[in-house]
């Protein structure tokens, strides 16, 4: 499989992560399948039980509680929308309970957020402060949420290897879920697609990964352009391949994930081929036993691919868009999604559950970041195409939800939906636009999202009684990305970061530079480290040291100012403020996160080449991609929604508050470690 080395995250083709396969892994998986069948009537007489005897008992207060949450919904938009009379579901529901903008975390990014969340902690004590996180002793990236690692030990044969055991996945997050605390205490939960739950951990209750689930490469997206052009080139987050002409039709061979028992780590190989259709602007695609019509701009079905791997197969699921009808052929091809039927890593919990699903309701995608906003991005994908994927994608987990909600037997129902999140990135306008009259086509965009959004709440309360709490929520708002910051660029340009003499400008993960006259460097959308001894490889700073630089850059840093800006119609300020991570958080893992977090101004963010680590030459860059909204800004500028089926204490709530909420709704006491607090009225610790 494919190895950490390209880790973009959410800055371009995605955190790579290898996913590994064994024999041993395969027959864990059936053992571990049958184990859930033969135990299931036990556990539910169990929950049965608990039910009964325990949390009555406690003085529970709902029949059930349901989470909506709505990746990146913004609450300036949604009053503006619910005051218009555009949102009157949104709107009923905040009559008769309640609407308030909802603290984020710092940074204001979706794993970090959506950690605070589930876990009721500051990024100190869940340790997620990014997408990504330097490996320390080397300064290379590495995924912040999960690590992948191949069995140790295997038995070679030649060119063959044998692994011994399984991979090890691990989860590299802190702190308990919600739900597990809620499941000890007999509460029975479904979880879907929530953000920092991959690998899932076992609970008392039902849960499919969300964001940070890989694909079949290892990346957390690659995308594929199959191509009669042999001078079309991919971009960053791509690969190209050419299709080859034989008679009437035309092949290719698709490499996908390494072999798992080759040495040489050989990819697996799967063949499709592709013939003319009768209609004009259409092809057939033939992949295995599948015969699949392609129309120009139309996107397909989910299409299996199978890689033999000896005496086993490994598949995925993929989606085609033809761009270019017969003879010039062009076909773009999503990232390879772990086939829920049978996935070659945890996605689910119990292991049945993603199979379940596929079986109730059809095949569905299941990478963390499934809109493939890095295609659209590139020109690998039309706008059309790209809005149908997304729509696509929130079909799919609408009918997850409401699956879900049916099982009269769920107590706790929480699903996270992305595509608001997807949506803004790739069509957000500048604030003015969002009030222009006729409204343009990325206002249309958003609008029809948060109409689709509204639709969505109306059908949950439908769905629900008196008996209900539905909490609808959202990890933070956006606003524009009109210019980037290089924050290497700064350093370098005021003497904290050094180049080894001939180092390439502009390479990635901070290659070429020279660390023994280094001070402070950018990885990754959080903000700065220091380079402190006792931490990274060759850390240069003693504590004193790094404490004074720290108090050093943050006065340089919100003094910054740039006159060229104007002409963009920005402030001349792009820093609104820096925070200093160890004195706004007191948790063990303070020094895992950036030392300096920094909060931008409206309409700028950190650039995508300092997210890479690149030393540029110039601090402000214009952001001329189609992802043109972001929130990864001051916190205080991009606060979430919270919208509640009934009245509570919202005055400075913050996502931390969620989780001892939904416990106190349910009668289950939190735990101390938990720094959020109950937003009910009456909580008996703030009463």
């Amino acid at each position: 499989m494919v190895q950490a080395g390209e880790l973009l995250a959410y800055v371009g083709p995605g955190a790579g992560i290898a996913i590994g396969l064994s024999v041993l892994t395969v027959v864990m998986l059936v053992v571990g399948a049958l184990l859930v069948l033969i135990a299931t009537p036990v556990s539910v007489a169990v929950v049965c039980a608990r039910k009964l005897g325990g949390a009555r008992r406690r003085g529970r207060r709902w029949r059930r509680v349901v989470v909506l949450g709505l990746d990146g919904l913004d609450p300036r938009l949604l009053e503006r929308l619910m005051k218009d009379g555009r949102m009157p579901h949104a709107a009923s529901l905040a009559q008769r309970g309640c609407f308030a903008p909802l603290a984020t975390t710092a940074p204001a990014i979706s794993p970090v957020a959506w950690s605070s969340f589930l876990t009721g902690m500051d990024p100190s004590r869940h340790r997620i402060f990014d997408f990504i996180r330097p490996d320390w002793p080397s300064y290379r990236p590495g995924l912040s949420s999960a690590r992948v690692r191949q069995p140790r030990r295997a038995v070679r044969l030649g060119c063959y290897r044998l692994p011994l055991g399984g991979p090890d996945v691990q989860s590299l997050r802190k702190g308990v879920p919600f739900w597990t605390i809620l499941g000890d205490a007999g509460i029975e939960s479904t979880i879907l697609r929530v953000p920092a739950t991959f690998p899932p951990e076992p609970f008392k209750g039902r849960l499919l990964s969300g964001m940070c689930v890989p694909d079949l490469l290892g990346t957390q997206g690659t995308y594929t352009l199959l191509t009669t052009d042999p001078h079309r080139l991919a971009g960053q987050a791509g690969r190209v391949i050419r299709l080859s002409r034989q008679d009437r039709s035309m092949s290719a061979q698709i490499g996908g994930p390494a072999h798992p028992f080759r040495a040489d780590q050989t990819p697996l190989l799967t063949r499709l081929r592709v013939a003319p259709a009768a209609e004009a602007g259409s092809v057939v695609l033939h992949v295995g036993a599948q015969r699949v019509k392609l129309t120009v701009g139309q996107m397909s079905r989910w299409v299996r691919l199978t890689f033999p791997a000896g005496p086993m197969q490994v598949r995925g699921l993929v989606q085609f868009c033809l761009l270019s009808p017969w003879p010039r052929v062009e076909l773009y091809m999503s990232a390879i999604h772990l086939d829920p039927e049978s996935p070659v890593a945890p996605i689910g919990h119990p292991a049945l559950f993603s199979d379940h699903l596929a079986k109730r309701g059809g095949s569905f995608g299941t990478l963390g970041l499934m809109e493939d906003t890095s295609a659209l991005d590139e020109q690998a994908l039309p706008e059309e195409a790209f809005l149908q994927q997304c729509w696509g994608f929130f079909e799919e987990r609408k009918a997850m939800f409401f699956e879900a909600l049916s099982r009269k037997a769920n107590d706790l129902v929480v699903c996270v939906f992305d595509t608001p999140d997807r949506l803004q990135h790739m069509f957000w306008p500048v604030e003015e636009a969002l009030a222009a009259r006729p409204p343009g086509r990325d206002a249309d965009v958003i609008g029809q999202l948060y109409g689709a959004v509204d639709d969505l709440l109306g059908r949950t309360l439908r769905q629900l009684d008196d008996r209900s709490l539905l909490l609808v929520i959202s990890d933070h708002g956006f606003t524009s990305f009109r210019c980037g910051v290089n924050l290497n660029a700064y350093l370098w340009r005021s003497g904290y970061l050094a180049l080894r003499e001939g180092a390439q400008m502009g390479a990635d993960w901070l290659a070429g530079v020279d660390w023994s006259r280094t001070k402070a460097y950018a990885m990754g959308l959080g903000g700065i480290y220091l380079n402190r001894r006792g931490r990274e490889g060759q850390g240069i700073l003693a504590d004193d040291e790094a404490d004074d630089l720290a108090a050093e850059l943050t006065a340089s840093l919100e003094s910054l100012r740039y006159s060229e800006a104007i002409s963009m119609c920005l402030s001349p300020q792009p820093i609104r403020r820096v925070l200093q991570t160890r004195c706004i958080y007191r948790g063990p893992y303070a020094d895992d996160g950036p030392d300096l977090i920094v909060g931008y101004n409206r309409g700028y963010r950190c650039s995508w080449g300092s997210a890479r680590g690149q030393v540029a030459r110039e601090v402000l860059v214009p952001n001329r991609r189609h992802w043109r909204g972001d929130h990864c800004v001051d916190p205080e500028l991009v606060p979430g929604v919270l919208l509640a089926s009934e009245p509570l204490r919202t005055a400075s709530a913050g996502l931390m508050d969620l989780a001892p909420t939904v416990m106190e709704a349910f009668g289950v006491e939190a735990p101390s470690g938990i720094q959020g607090r109950s937003l009910l009225d009456g909580d008996p610790r703030h009463a």
